[in-house]
């Protein structure tokens, strides 16, 4: 068995695997309309058996530099939010004054689902660098662009040991700092409402939790780790039936501020009072969660610079000003507000209240 098939394969290797011309071989790579679709599909097929696709299409990359940097992100859930417009915020000051401009990927689309589409999808649209901001975690494209020696970086999920650039929040730190202060404040009995489980920063926010209630020697109540999917309407639904019970936290920390915001309103139904009878922490410090009412207790992630940096990167690359592979986590910040406040005794629901009757109004109206 021959090794490093990728630079020993030839055209005509995959001509005569296919049982076609080198010329239509030829004709196939360059996207040239003029070849039978069964042709093209039979030589596509040995190509990516045999793994020639990427690199003669990394070649031609390199050949083909343009001016334009995708952004790949999954539209459904993360384009629009203020998360995502401050990262875009952050590259395109960066880009301002140079030639370059963004073009916009939908990550979950067709595209990004199959290998060879995603290299051709590169190839066709010549894109000379890519940012990919927030994949799931088993996301495989990131590493497929990186193997065709494009300049890429992922912001906001660290790729661990991976040999593909990252720029990240300290997800981990961050979820230490609000335990941290919930415990100063005085209270023992913290729940957890988690994020998306197909998310890195999810499960970096929930250990932090963890860790740092552990380092405490306090327990983690397993009913009160409740999934929220970082949507305030989940979030909501879940602490009605937490919160209703008689044996509940004096705190909860939400991985994120919209969840945080479902947390505080499932209390006000319940007749809660924040942070008097609940203390809620939240993370990202949205640009809604000062004018929240009561302003939220938070972590600070530094959005906009994540852009920036990773913007600076691809550029710095495309100079080749570095060759580098650039792993950096950038620290976040505990953000003071209204939200959390010491324990007090813990608060009793009457039977007669009957909480559960108020969920029911609640899904009706």
């Amino acid at each position: 068995m021959r090794s490093h098939e990728t630079d020993k394969v030839t055209m005509g290797d995959i001509a005569r695997a296919s049982g076609v011309s080198p010329m239509t071989v030829s004709r196939v790579l360059s996207n040239n309309p003029a070849v039978k679709e069964a042709n093209r599909k039979r030589v596509l097929a040995v190509a990516k058996r045999l793994n020639y696709h990427v690199d003669i299409i990394a070649r031609q990359l390199r050949a083909q530099h343009t001016f334009q940097l995708g952004v790949v992100a999954p539209f459904r859930g993360l384009v629009g939010t203020y998360y995502f417009g401050q990262i875009l915020q952050g590259i395109q000051q960066v880009l301002t004054g140079t030639d370059y401009h963004i073009a916009l990927y939908d990550s979950l689309s067709e595209d990004f689902n199959d290998i060879p589409k995603c290299v051709n999808l590169c190839h066709e649209r010549r894109v000379s660098g890519l940012i990919v901001v927030a994949p799931e975690l088993s996301a495989k494209f990131p590493k497929t662009f990186a193997s065709l020696k494009m300049p890429i970086i992922v912001v906001g999920s660290s790729m661990g040991r991976q040999a593909v650039s990252y720029v990240d929040v300290d997800n981990y730190g961050g979820a230490c700092l609000m335990t941290e202060h919930l415990i100063e404040l005085g209270h023992t009995r913290i729940g957890f409402v988690s994020g998306r489980a197909d998310l890195r920063d999810a499960s970096q926010r929930e250990l932090g939790f963890r860790k740092t209630m552990e380092k405490h020697g306090l327990p983690v109540v397993a009913e009160w780790i409740i999934q929220g999917e970082y949507e305030a309407r989940k979030a909501f639904q879940v602490s009605m039936n937490l919160l209703a019970k008689s044996d509940r936290p004096t705190a909860i920390f939400a991985a994120n501020d919209q969840m945080a915001y479902g947390v505080i309103d499932a209390a006000r139904i319940l007749g809660l009072q924040v942070p008097e009878d609940l203390s809620v922490g939240g993370f990202d410090d949205i640009q809604s969660s000062a004018e929240f009412v009561p302003a939220l207790t938070t972590v600070g992630q530094p959005m906009l610079d994540l852009g920036l940096v990773a913007a600076r990167y691809i550029l710095d690359v495309l100079s080749k000003t570095t060759t580098a592979v650039l792993h950096r986590k950038l620290p976040a910040q505990l953000v003071t507000r209204s939200s959390t406040a010491m324990p007090n005794q813990a608060h009793r629901l009457a039977t007669s209240d009957d909480p559960l009757s108020k969920i029911s109004r609640i899904d009706q109206g």
